[in-house]
């Protein structure tokens, strides 16, 4: 062994470990700096456990017999119904920390430049779990995600072009054994791009942090540590009541007996952080108005940064956090009207989704233009 690699400090062989030495600096924290700067890392975390949760069910799941081997897996294996809440309530607390990260963007008006990257990065990781999240609802093969599949493969079978050769390949023909498997294969890939683009939208964040100068730098050791800890420890408390004592959170009932294909049930609404998307996607006739739908509400949010009209060192304005505390609302309420089929909720999604697409096309350049001025 070489001189030089004896006297070389550890961290310099790997840097990561200079974030916890006392010279290593950082930005000084703000009093009562927000704890949601902290959502990207929970985020990481959470991907990390619904990864290693997904390979222990995937080795026991039967494409086959998907509700049956879902049965077989929470009472046959060894603390297998303890796995598959870990990975169903990792799911909801994903969602929920996403959509709160977007929500916190969008009230700061984080997504300027420079930081249109790191919003573009985010919006694109919020379409991959919905997609990934859908696969995995489908993949239970209930009652109600059953239909959901059959007529999700109908529409692809349905759609003519280019669109309809995308949507053969992917489903891989009508909903059966063979579409599933098709579709776990999809879901474990999605879930690895999923977890390469939240450490993306890390690296993207690390960018725009501010540098640490003189006085105001501080040690990343405790003064990170601890506010990280206590991010953590609130996280994880609440995954841990969610999967004690509300294991099926936010899912359909109805989805927990097994497939009829001969009874279709009363409401075919999926989990809850898919519900808003669903709603979007049923206020437009057909098939291809469903996919223009949601591609449509994904698009005018990753236009966020364009549609802004103040200037780059502007702060959000009163009428405009309210707006957002709005379009949070809305939000809500999408869901909401789409867990309770009627002619009411009905109107209520269409009402939603105008203002929906209102609020980013019509009111943000409109009250961002006038706070500008």
């Amino acid at each position: 062994m070489s001189t030089d690699a004896k006297t070389c400090p550890v961290e310099a062989q790997l840097p990561c470990l200079a974030h916890l030495r006392a010279e290593y600096c950082a930005p000084s924290l703000a009093p009562g700096a927000p704890y949601l700067a902290a959502l990207p890392a929970l985020i990481t975390g959470a991907l990390l456990f619904l990864a290693a949760s997904g390979l222990v069910l995937a080795v026991h799941y039967d494409p086959a017999h998907g509700f049956a081997s879902l049965q077989y897996i929470a009472h046959n294996v060894n603390n297998g119904w303890l796995v598959r809440g870990f990975h169903a309530t990792g799911t909801t607390l994903v969602f929920g920390a996403v959509f709160l990260l977007l929500f916190r963007s969008l009230y700061t008006r984080a997504y300027r430049a420079p930081g249109q990257l790191a919003w573009l990065i985010s919006v694109k990781l919020f379409a991959f779990l919905l997609l990934t999240a859908y696969l995995g609802y489908v993949l239970t093969d209930g009652a109600v995600s059953y239909w959901s599949l059959t007529d999700a493969a109908n529409a692809a079978q349905s759609l003519t072009g280019i669109p309809g050769l995308l949507g053969t390949w992917f489903f891989g023909g009508p909903a059966g054994p063979g579409t599933l498997a098709r579709l776990l294969v999809f879901h474990a890939i999605l879930a690895l791009g999923a977890v390469a683009l939240v450490f993306a939208l890390r690296s993207a964040a690390k960018v725009l942090a501010p540098k640490a100068t003189g006085a105001d730098a501080v040690s990343f050791h405790p003064a990170y540590t601890a506010q990280y800890f206590a991010a953590f420890a609130v996280f994880a408390l609440i995954f841990a009541l969610l999967v004690f004592f509300a294991p099926h959170f936010g899912q359909n009932p109805l989805n927990a007996s097994a497939a009829n294909p001969l009874i279709i049930p009363a409401a075919l609404t999926p989990p809850w952080y898919l519900r808003p998307v669903s709603a979007i996607a049923s206020v437009f006739p057909g098939a291809y108005g469903g996919i223009f739908g949601v591609i449509a509400a994904l698009a005018v949010l990753a236009a966020t940064p364009w549609l802004d009209r103040s200037g780059p060192h502007g702060r959000p304005g009163t009428l405009y956090r309210i707006l957002t505390v709005l379009l949070a609302l809305d939000v809500l309420g999408l869901g909401l009207a789409y867990s309770c089929p009627s002619a009411l909720s009905s109107i209520l999604v269409t009402v939603t989704t105008v203002w929906y697409f209102l609020h980013f096309l019509v009111l943000t350049p409109l009250v961002t233009s006038l706070e500008a001025e």
